[in-house]
């Protein structure tokens, strides 16, 4: 495949697969806490673990691992045969080429991260509740915000982002880590993110400053986390097996268990007791 020659990193992963099994190509975004990069075993990231117990359960495939951005991707999965992700969110444009598995995870929400010690410069666009609305900050042109290539935040972060009228300066970043670092040296003033996002690099880089998370107005949705596959012959008897896998809420139990890790103590019994209700 083409794709495999553009990607950097190459790893079979060590499952054992059956004789004449066909290739499956998992290419997760390098986001952290997502994949950790020479992380030692059993520190991985949430998504190297889930992606470990789907290889182990389904040896009818052999399955390969690579790295990338998430624009190339996307880029992949819509190009090539048997191209999987997983931890995506399902999306109308991606449905025309790609496979989603019936069930996900219970996914948190983006919000804008600050400066805690700068929040009175938003405090004229907050609400009563004390949300961020976005609406307001579109106006305002001395607030300078970042945001990641190829990442979709949510209907309303996604919106405001895109949105031809918006006064507020962004600058587009390939990674997270971009930005954050920029906002933690005070030269922009917001990022959006996962509360998951924020605590890994808060741990690994011992960023001192602190930072507050501010929900949005509109509310953003809660984005469930998706297998995805390439709309092909393997991407749809890799999705029918992972289906199959995840019909059990036990098995279903044992694949997010990673993110108990990083998720908020809250939203992980939260996304326990959406599997267990049969809603994911």
């Amino acid at each position: 495949m083409r794709g495999r020659r553009l990607l950097a990193l190459l790893l079979l992963l060590a499952a054992p697969t059956a004789a004449g099994a066909e290739d499956v190509v998992w290419i997760l975004a390098d986001i952290p806490p997502l994949v950790i990069n020479n992380a030692p075993p059993g520190q991985e990231g949430y998504g190297d673990k889930e992606l470990q117990y789907l290889a182990a359960h389904l040896p009818q495939f052999h399955h390969i691992f690579l790295k990338g951005t998430a624009s190339r991707l996307w880029h992949e999965m819509q190009h090539g045969d048997g191209v999987c992700t997983l931890s995506v969110a399902k999306l109308p444009d991606r449905e025309r080429f790609a496979l989603f598995s019936q069930r996900s995870f219970y996914g948190t929400t983006n919000q804008v991260v600050v400066r805690t010690a700068d929040l009175d410069k938003f405090a004229p666009f907050l609400d009563k509740s004390g949300a961020l609305d976005l609406a307001r900050l579109a106006t305002d042109d001395h607030l300078m915000g970042g945001y990641s290539d190829g990442t979709t935040y949510g209907a309303a972060i996604d919106s405001f982002i895109a949105n031809p009228n918006r006064k507020t300066p962004l600058q587009l970043f390939a990674h997270l880590r971009f930005p954050i670092g920029l906002l933690e040296k005070n030269r922009i003033d917001f990022i959006f993110g996962y509360h998951f996002e924020l605590a890994y690099y808060r741990r690994t880089y011992h960023l001192k400053d602190q930072f507050t998370a501010l929900r949005t107005n509109p509310e953003q949705p809660r984005q469930g986390g998706y297998i995805a596959c390439s709309k092909t012959p393997v991407g749809m008897d890799v999705i029918a097996a992972i289906d199959a896998l995840l019909a059990s809420d036990d098995a279903m139990l044992q694949f997010i268990e990673p993110l108990r890790e990083w998720y908020s103590p809250a939203d992980f019994e939260a996304a326990q007791n959406a599997v267990k209700s049969g809603g994911r």
